[in-house]
């Protein structure tokens, strides 16, 4: 028992120090540092709003709460994924001299998206204090439960791209235009109800087909709405991200034992 606390331990441990190490290396050597976690979907986000408030009218009530809260979950993703598509090729060094559960280095890549994606609920907190908004706690926990299970699958996915990423450098440039598409594909700045009462494909496409846009539309729902929708959705969701989660873990480990030959 004590071995295997001490082992949690040594294993927290280093999540921690790969972490610290990897949030150093991204800010530290820019003139601006940290800021950029705030600025870059911020700035996506006011060029956005200008445009589409000024040519592209929307009918969406609290607009510029729901163009910033649908910025902050695709960073969340596009983020999260590309850190973990870059963990082991990006700590190929260390995988090749020391010996360590190899998934340590995922978790700790993709941990740094995570804490972007709190320090930018920041500014979502205040844009809704000054709009008057203040949904209930079991509305906030429901975006926090959307927001885990988007976790869960950039962990799922950064499992596959990240063996397929050492072996197929061409993977980077394929998962950036694949993000692209996925950026149209989901509600960010259009109307989710009014797309849907035009088309039953829009409908099909949104909340059923594309896991980004159920976690999005439910959650960003229950903050400026104070209404759940999609439940049945996110559920059947989570539940199949838990099954791809446990066949990621297999290829996952079965593969990372001969990936450092790749290197």
């Amino acid at each position: 028992m004590a071995l295997q606390s001490l082992r949690q331990q040594n294993t927290i441990d280093l999540v921690w120090e790969l972490f610290r190490t990897d949030f150093k290396l991204r800010y530290n050597d820019s003139a601006l540092g940290f800021i950029w976690v705030l600025l870059k979907p911020f700035s996506i986000f006011l060029i956005m709003y200008f445009v589409l408030s000024r040519v592209f009218p929307s009918t969406e009530p609290n607009f510029a709460l729901y163009l910033l809260i649908g910025n902050i979950f695709i960073t969340f993703w596009s983020d999260g994924t590309s850190m973990g598509m870059d963990s082991l090729l990006g700590r190929a060094g260390l995988i090749t001299k020391v010996n360590f559960p190899r998934y340590i280095v995922l978790i700790s890549s993709t941990a740094i998206a995570v804490v972007n994606f709190f320090i930018n609920l920041i500014i979502v907190s205040i844009f809704m204090i000054m709009a008057g908004l203040f949904p209930s706690i079991i509305h906030i926990l429901w975006f926090f439960f959307c927001a885990l299970i988007l976790y869960i699958l950039i962990v799922v996915v950064s499992m596959f791209l990240s063996i397929i990423y050492v072996r197929f450098r061409d993977m980077k440039q394929i998962w950036e235009l694949f993000n692209q598409l996925l950026f149209w594909a989901t509600p960010i700045f259009y109307s989710f109800d009014a797309l849907i009462k035009k088309s039953e494909y829009m409908d099909l496409l949104l909340t059923k087909l594309n896991p980004i846009s159920i976690l999005l539309i439910s959650s960003r729902n229950a903050l400026l709405k104070s209404d759940i929708i999609l439940q049945r959705n996110v559920f059947i969701l989570l539940a199949a991200v838990l099954v791809i989660f446990y066949l990621g873990y297999i290829f996952y480990k079965k593969q990372i034992k001969k990936i450092a030959e790749y290197f």
